[in-house]
């Protein structure tokens, strides 16, 4: 999971780990495309707005160099246009904070293929 907000990754690491995820954690995009090239991982949960490299950026720079990991976007704006951009740039799903439990397990499963 990308956020730049500590308490955004919290919230977010108990919600997957008590469905039996293991998570990595980044604090923008920058950060999260280093541990992208050098750990395995199944779904990339990113922020919208981030320091360095937000989540619309992430994704470029992931299609950029090939890497087809699903990623769905969180945003705490529901500007209409942003997930149109998202959508169109690969993110296979996205979640507006903020959210609840079941709906971040609802999205997750269905970005993994995942019976819910």
């Amino acid at each position: 999971m990308v956020d730049d907000d500590p308490a955004s990754r919290v919230l977010l690491r108990e919600i997957l780990r008590e469905d039996g995820y293991d998570i990595a954690e980044a604090e923008d995009g920058e950060f999260a495309l280093e541990v992208l090239a050098s750990k395995a991982v199944d779904l990339v949960i990113a922020d919208r707005a981030m320091p360095r490299l937000g989540g619309l950026e992430l994704l470029t720079k992931m299609h950029e160099k090939g890497m087809t990991i699903p990623v769905l976007v969180i945003s705490a704006y529901g500007e209409e246009t942003f997930w149109g951009q998202a959508i169109g740039l690969g993110a296979v799903d996205y979640l507006m904070k903020p959210y609840q439990a079941d709906d971040v397990l609802k999205i997750v499963h269905k970005a993994l293929g995942a019976k819910s």
